[in-house]
C-alpha cells in the first residue's frame, strides 16, 4: 500500500492551523507576542577598542529593517519565502508543493514553512518534527500575521535567524562575514549571506567557498525571477570576489587574561558591587552579561598593554622556560591600565595555560614585602636613621626555628634601616620585625589591601605570606600618592545598548598612611633602584622607586616600581610554582634585580615616551630637612668632611640632634684614624707621615663611593709585615662601576673561587647537572657561570657558577 499518512499530514496542517489558529497559544489567556531575543554585550577599553564579545549560544544585536540594505531584505524573501508578502502567515501552495517532494520520506520535513513559520520555530515552539509542532507552529504564525506587520515580523527574523559562525541575526552576520554593518551590504554580500539560511555549515564561505558562491547564485537567479533584480546585475554580483573579513579568534587577541579577570569579578562579585546592575545570584549575572546586550567599560589602555606584553617577550627566554606576570595601575585612581597572566591565553599544549598568574597565582614576594614593613615601622615613629646589626644570619631565643640570612650569606656590618632597604637585608628586617612584632606588620598588609592567607609571624617580613601581582600593584599605589589607597578595579561602567548607565565605578579611596610616613617610603625605594638591588631597572632623569624580590630557592622573583602616575608589580617563576629559577632549569640565576627589574625597565620607558619627567608629590606637613653626617648619621661636627654631609628628610620628631663624636681632629698617633674620610684626604694624611699605603675596594652601603670604610691597623697601631708594613685601607665602591666578568668554565671549583674572589666578585655556588647528564662533565669543575664571562656587569656582582657534583649524581 502506498505510503500516504505524511501527505495527508502536510496538506491538512494549513487548514487545521486555521481551525487552531484562536485556541493555540504560547501561554493560555495571553496574545500572542514578539519574544525577547538575547543580545550580545561587548567588553571595551575607554578608547572604544572591543576587547571581547559576551554571548551564549547566540551571538546576536537587535537592528531596525530601516537599517538594512534593502538588497538583503529582497534577496532573503526571494529565497526563503518569495510568497512572504502574499500570504496569512502559512503558504499553503508552498505546503502543498513540500508534501509532494517528501512523499517518499515517510516522515514530516522542513519544505514549506514561510518567514512567519521560521521566526515561530525559532522562537517560539522549537524543531521538534512533529503533528504537534507543525499545528502550533502554523496557528501561531496566522496568529502573529493578524496582530503585527509584515515589515515588523520581517524585522523579528532577520535579528533572530541563524548565519552560522555563532552569528544570530543580520547585524552579528554581516560584522562576522564582511566586517560591516547591516546598512552597507553590497548586494553581492546581501545574497551570499540570504543563501546561507537554510544550511549554514553546508554552505560556510571559510570552508566551502564553492559551495557558498554556487548558492549565492541560486538566491540571484531567484532575486531575476521574482522580479526583484535584473540580469545584468545578478550575472556581476555572481562574479564578484568572496572578500570575507578574517575569521575571529575565540578569545579576545588583546589582554585575553584581562578580560578574563573582568568576566570572572562580574559573574562572582565577592562584595556585591555589581548586584544592583546584573542582578543578586550568580545564575542573573551570567544572563545579564550573556544576554543583555551590555557595554562594558573597562580600565583597560590598550597602548600600556601593548607595551607590557612587548617587554615580557623582550626579557623572556623564548625556550619553555619561566613565565611572566604583569599588572600596571594608574596610582591616582586605582584603574588596572595592562595585565599580562602567561604566555598564551590560547595554546592548547600548556596546561596552565588559563591559570591568570596575575590575580590567582598566590606566590612569596620575598623582599619586596619589606615596604610593607617599613611603612608599618614609620608609621610608628621608628627613624629610617635607627642602626640595625646586618650580619649574615641572625637567631632569636623566643624563635628558635628561625635563623634567617641575608641573601649569599652576606655580611654588612651596623646599617640604618634606609640602607637595610636599600641592601634588602634579612637579617636588619628580621631585627625590625622583632621590634614590631607580627600584628603590626599584618594590619599594615591587610589596610594596605592584602586579603590572602598571610600568616600572624615574624617571617612575613621576609616576604614568607603569598600575594597576588595585582595585591602587590595596588598595595604600592599608595606610596606614590601620599599614603591615599585607590583600590585596584577594572571596571569603570557598564551601559545598556542604548546607553544607560546601570552601574559607574565611584572613588573609594582612602588614606592608610600619614603623608610624610609614604614620601618617606618612596624616598628610600627611590634609593634601591638608584643605588641598591634595583639598579638594573633604573630609567635616565625620571624620578621613579621600587623594590626587587626573591623567594627561597629563586623559585620567584619580583620588582614592583612605580612613578607618580603608574605602578607596575613584575613577577617571574613558573606557573606549577616551587621550581628553583637556577640552572640548568634557566640560563642564568633568576632574582628580583634581574630579569623582572629589566620588565619594568623596559616597559616604563616604552610606556613613558614622550611623557615628560615628573617629581613625586611632596607632604606639606610632619617633615624636616636636616644636614647630617651620612656616614654616622648625627649631626656633623667641625672636623667632618664636606663630602660625607648631606642633606635628608625625617618624621619631625625622629630627626637626630646629637654632633657626631667624630672624627675628633686631625690625629697624632702612630696610625692615624682615616675612617669616614675621603681616600684622597687619608692617603695625603699617611704618605706625609711617610707611610705606605695599601688601597683595596669594598662594596659598602654604610659609606658614600670613595670614603674609607675600615683600615689595618687601628688608630694609633703599627703596620704589620703580613701587609708589606704599608697601612690598608678599605675604600666604599658602592655605586659600583662596570668591569669584565673573568671566564672560569672549566676550571677547578677552588680556582674558580679564587680567580673571582681575588678581583672583588662575590661568589655562589650551585651544584648540579647540565641538562644532557653529569657524564658530561668531570665532578668538582665548573660546567657553567652567572653572569657568562666575558660580560660587563657592576663590579662586586654576584656571580654563580654551577658545577658537577661529586659522584655524578644531580643533587635535585
Amino acid at each position: 500500500m502506498r505510503p500516504v499518512r505524511p501527505v495527508s499530514v502536510l496538506l491538512l496542517v494549513a487548514s487545521l492551523a486555521t481551525a487552531c489558529s484562536g485556541v493555540v497559544e504560547l501561554e493560555p489567556g495571553d496574545p500572542v507576542t514578539f519574544v525577547q531575543q538575547p543580545q550580545t554585550s561587548r567588553i571595551l577599553a575607554p578608547d572604544g577598542t572591543v576587547l571581547a564579545e559576551l554571548h551564549g549560544e547566540q551571538d546576536r544585536e537587535d537592528v531596525a529593517i530601516r537599517d538594512v540594505a534593502p538588497e538583503l531584505v529582497k534577496a532573503v524573501v526571494a529565497i526563503e519565502d518569495r510568497r512572504y508578502f502574499l500570504h496569512a502567515g502559512v503558504d499553503v501552495p508552498a505546503v502543498a508543493r513540500a508534501a509532494v517532494r517528501n512523499v517518499e520520506s515517510g516522515e514530516i520535513e522542513q519544505g514549506g514553512s514561510t518567514i512567519t513559520q521560521q521566526y515561530v520555530k525559532n522562537t517560539m515552539t522549537g524543531p521538534a518534527r512533529t503533528l504537534e509542532r507543525k499545528v502550533k507552529e502554523a496557528a501561531l504564525a496566522f496568529q502573529l500575521e493578524e496582530r503585527y506587520s509584515k515589515e515588523e515580523i520581517l524585522e523579528r527574523y532577520l535579528n533572530t535567524v541563524y548565519f552560522g559562525k555563532g552569528a544570530y541575526g543580520i547585524a552579528a552576520a554581516a560584522e562576522r562575514y564582511f566586517g560591516t554593518t547591516p546598512a552597507a551590504l553590497s548586494l553581492d554580500q546581501a545574497s551570499l549571506l540570504a543563501g546561507l539560511i537554510q544550511s549554514p555549515s553546508r554552505f560556510d564561505p571559510y570552508v566551502a567557498p564553492e559551495a557558498a558562491t554556487a548558492r549565492r547564485e541560486l538566491v540571484l537567479d531567484a532575486m531575476v525571477s521574482t522580479g526583484q533584480l535584473d540580469r545584468d546585475a545578478a550575472d556581476a554580483a555572481a562574479e564578484a570576489a568572496l572578500d570575507l573579513a578574517p575569521e575571529q579568534r575565540p578569545e579576545a587577541a588583546l589582554a585575553p587574561y584581562f578580560v578574563a579577570e573582568v568576566k570572572r569579578v562580574l559573574q562572582h562579585d565577592p562584595d556585591g558591587t555589581f548586584a544592583a546592575a546584573l542582578g543578586p545570584t550568580l545564575d542573573d549575572r551570567v544572563d545579564a552579561l550573556f544576554t543583555g546586550g551590555l557595554r562594558i567599560v573597562t580600565t583597560l589602555d590598550p597602548d600600556l598593554q601593548r607595551a607590557a606584553e612587548r617587554a615580557v617577550a623582550d626579557v623572556l627566554p623564548d625556550d619553555a622556560g619561566p613565565s611572566a606576570a604583569v599588572v600596571v595601575t594608574d596610582p591616582t585612581t586605582g584603574a588596572v591600565r595592562a595585565l599580562v597572566g602567561g604566555r598564551d591565553y590560547d595554546d592548547p599544549d600548556d596546561p596552565h595555560a588559563r591559570f591568570n598568574l596575575a590575580t590567582q597565582a598566590r606566590r612569596q614576594p620575598g623582599s619586596s614585602f619589606k615596604p610593607i614593613v617599613l611603612a608599618a615601622a614609620l608609621q610608628r615613629g621608628v627613624s629610617l636613621d635607627q642602626v640595625f646589626p646586618g650580619g649574615d644570619c641572625v637567631r632569636f631565643d623566643h624563635l628558635p626555628a628561625w635563623a634567617p640570612c641575608n641573601y649569599g650569606g652576606t655580611s654588612y656590618g651596623p646599617l640604618t634601616l634606609r640602607e637595610a632597604t636599600v641592601a634588602s637585608a634579612n637579617t636588619a628586617y628580621a631585627r625590625l620585625a622583632v621590634q614590631l612584632g607580627p600584628t603590626a606588620i599584618l594590619e599594615m598588609a591587610r589596610t594596605l589591601g592584602f586579603r590572602g592567607d598571610l600568616p600572624a609571624v615574624e617571617s612575613l617580613a621576609l616576604g614568607t605570606g603569598e600575594v597576588t601581582p595585582l595585591e602587590m600593584a595596588s598595595a604600592y599605589g599608595a606610596f606614590a600618592t601620599l599614603g591615599r589607597l585607590h583600590p585596584a578595579h577594572l571596571v569603570e561602567r557598564i551601559e545598556t545598548a542604548a546607553g544607560e548607565v546601570l552601574w559607574e565605578h565611584e572613588d573609594t579611596s582612602f588614606q592608610v598612611l600619614d603623608e610624610a610616613a609614604a614620601y618617606l617610603v618612596t624616598q628610600t625605594l627611590a634609593d634601591v633602584v638608584r643605588r641598591g638591588t634595583g639598579v638594573r631597572a633604573a630609567m635616565d632623569g625620571r624620578p621613579q622607586a621600587g623594590k626587587t624580590g626573591t623567594s627561597q630557592r629563586n623559585a620567584d622573583a619580583w620588582f614592583v616600581g612605580y612613578t607618580p602616575s603608574l605602578v607596575a608589580a613584575v613577577w617571574v617563576g613558573f606557573p606549577e610554582g616551587q621550581v628553583a629559577m637556577v640552572p640548568p632549569a634557566t640560563p642564568e640565576v633568576v632574582e628580583g634585580g634581574r630579569w623582572p627589574a629589566e620588565i619594568w625597565k623596559a616597559f616604563a620607558e616604552d610606556a613613558l615616551e614622550g611623557v615628560d619627567p615628573e617629581p613625586f608629590p611632596v607632604p606639606d606637613v610632619s617633615l624636616v630637612q636636616v644636614e647630617v653626617d651620612g656616614t654616622r648619621n648625627c649631626l656633623p661636627n667641625p672636623y667632618t668632611p664636606e663630602e660625607l654631609i648631606e642633606v635628608r628628610d625625617y618624621l619631625r620628631g625622629t630627626e637626630p640632634t646629637e654632633r657626631c663624636t667624630e672624627p675628633t681632629g686631625p690625629p697624632i698617633d702612630d696610625v692615624p684614624g682615616l675612617v669616614g674620610l675621603p681616600i684622597d684626604v687619608a692617603e695625603r694624611l699617611l704618605t706625609d707621615k711617610g707611610f705606605v699605603v695599601d688601597v683595596r675596594p669594598e662594596n659598602s652601603l654604610r659609606y658614600p663611593p670613595g670614603i674609607v670604610t675600615r683600615q689595618r691597623p687601628e688608630v694609633g697601631g703599627t703596620t704589620l709585615e703580613v701587609d708589606g708594613n704599608a697601612v690598608v685601607l678599605w675604600v666604599s665602591v658602592s655605586t659600583r662601576a662596570r668591569a669584565t666578568v673573568p671566564t672560569v668554565t672549566g676550571l677547578d671549583l677552588d680556582q674558580a673561587v679564587a680567580a673571582l674572589e681575588a678581583t672583588g666578585w662575590v661568589v655562589q655556588i650551585a651544584t648540579g647537572c647540565p641538562s644532557d647528564g653529569c657524564e658530561a662533565v668531570e665532578p668538582g669543575t665548573v660546567w657553567a657561570q652567572t653572569p657568562a664571562g666575558g660580560t660587563t656587569e657592576r663590579e662586586h656582582s654576584l656571580v654563580t657558577v654551577s658545577v658537577a657534583p661529586s659522584g655524578g649524581a644531580s643533587s635535585g
